[in-house]
């Protein structure tokens, strides 16, 4: 099937026979007590089509999705996938409302305020179809040359003006910080600190922090997470995992996926966590590699 064709009886019975994976016939398991929400093509042996794909993760356990470049899509397999995963009772993480158009938020010119405003109008429009709450978004390049405080600062006139735009849809900007770099150069915000700081300083229920702990280990704070995250803890609305380094399932890298997810566990989170890596193995070793390691991080 087409990645764009919705799933009926019919093409979900084929998919059944060609992968050896009747649907619904996984009854027995036992669904994750956290929120991980892998995206498309990260489980090996799934079907190709996108719905297909969410089927097959609520048949392993998962009940809850996640994909980045879903607002990439068009906006009919947009509504069958809200439609789908609402029928489910999986909750969809979040989508990349804007990568920042390499517009310098401390700077913005009118040509890029506008591209920026029109990503914000674009991203409502997809919340519409699919119900999708907390979205990505990345605040633009920094220059290097200049304090990042002060770029911060400079940057949330601009930020409020993206509030504005998506607050009364219940969408929550999810600042991102990257440990690489973007369209423009570096990333404005690289760390959790600098995250935290944009967010206090707009002061606004529509912008948050995402917390990916994959980057903030790249940047050299593996042995730090726990530490870094609770200070920043009161302006986090969405956790992506990944292993660092290496990016592939939590157990591959340094970072201690297990006492971070009893650190959330202790936190009350209950919020979708990301799956945002690849996998260390191909084939059938590597989704049972993969589904080991997110259930030892459950247990």
């Amino acid at each position: 099937m087409n990645r764009r064709t919705f799933c009926t009886r019919t093409g979900t019975s084929l998919v059944a026979l060609s992968t050896g994976w009747a649907y619904g016939a996984q009854a027995d398991v036992k669904p994750f007590k956290a929120k991980f929400a892998p995206h498309l093509n990260l489980l090996p042996t799934a079907p190709k089509g996108f719905v297909e794909q969410l089927q097959f993760a609520h048949d392993l356990g998962f009940r809850a999705w996640e994909e980045n470049w879903l607002s990439r899509e068009e906006p009919k397999v947009q509504e069958q996938v809200g439609t789908f995963a609402k029928e489910k009772g999986i909750e969809l993480g979040v989508t990349v409302i804007t990568g920042g158009n390499g517009v310098k938020f401390y700077d913005p010119t009118d040509e890029g305020v506008e591209k920026v405003l029109a990503d914000m109008r674009k991203g409502v429009e997809i919340a519409k179809r699919t119900g999708q709450t907390n979205m990505t978004m990345i605040p633009g390049p920094r220059d290097e040359t200049t304090p990042r405080e002060k770029q911060i600062e400079k940057a949330v006139d601009l930020m409020r003006r993206c509030c504005d735009v998506v607050e009364e849809h219940g969408i929550v900007l999810a600042q991102e910080p990257l440990s690489h770099g973007i369209q423009g150069g570096p990333p404005l915000i690289r760390s959790f600190e600098d995250g935290h700081l944009l967010c206090k300083l707009v002061d606004r229920k529509s912008c948050k922090l995402l917390a990916d702990f994959y980057h903030e280990g790249q940047i050299g704070n593996g042995e730090k997470l726990i530490e870094n995250a609770e200070k920043v803890w009161d302006q986090v609305s969405y956790v992506q995992y990944g292993a660092s380094p290496g990016r592939k399932e939590p157990g591959t890298g340094d970072l201690d996926y297990v006492a971070l997810t009893k650190w959330l566990r202790d936190k009350g989170y209950t919020g979708i966590i990301g799956m945002e890596h690849g996998t260390s193995k191909e084939g059938k070793a590597g989704l049972d590699a993969l589904l080991a390691a997110y259930r030892k991080i459950d247990a």
